[in-house]
């Protein structure tokens, strides 16, 4: 009865874990400012010129999403890290995770210390948060 009961316990450990990442508002449109229904002036060269994961789509409500946030994730946390730190370093917060990233959407704009580039950096990770979201809402 016992390894049942640690068997239920794990495929919904397991189920729970995989439905966190689910892309809910996946993207259906090229994402062009000023165009049918696009929501915002997203300069989607420009985050494609950082590096092609950052790829951006409209989901149907014309929202702004990463075709591929996962990767886009990833990206940020290659390219973007200095600022990842300098962020949670200022207003101490906990590690960012796919998951836990409200506070660094929040407080990138609002840093205060650092170099020049990490604080672009951080500025960037807010801006790229209110892409991010958008998939998953």
């Amino acid at each position: 009865m016992k390894k049942i009961l640690k068997i239920l316990v794990l495929i919904l450990i397991l189920t729970a874990c995989s439905s966190q990442g689910k892309v809910k508002n996946p993207a259906t449109q090229e994402c062009k400012a000023g165009t049918g229904n696009i929501k915002g002036d997203v300069d989607v060269e420009s985050f494609l010129k950082i590096d092609q994961r950052f790829e951006i789509g409209a989901d149907k409500e014309g929202n702004p999403v990463f075709k591929d946030p996962h990767k886009a994730y990833q990206a940020l946390t290659d390219k973007y890290s200095d600022g990842i730190k300098l962020i949670q370093k200022e207003f101490d917060i906990e590690d960012l995770s796919e998951n836990s990233y409200q506070d660094y959407k929040t407080y990138g704009w609002q840093v205060e210390t650092g170099t020049e580039e990490e604080k672009s950096q951080a500025k960037f990770i807010s801006g790229f948060f209110d892409i991010y979201e958008n998939s998953f809402e």
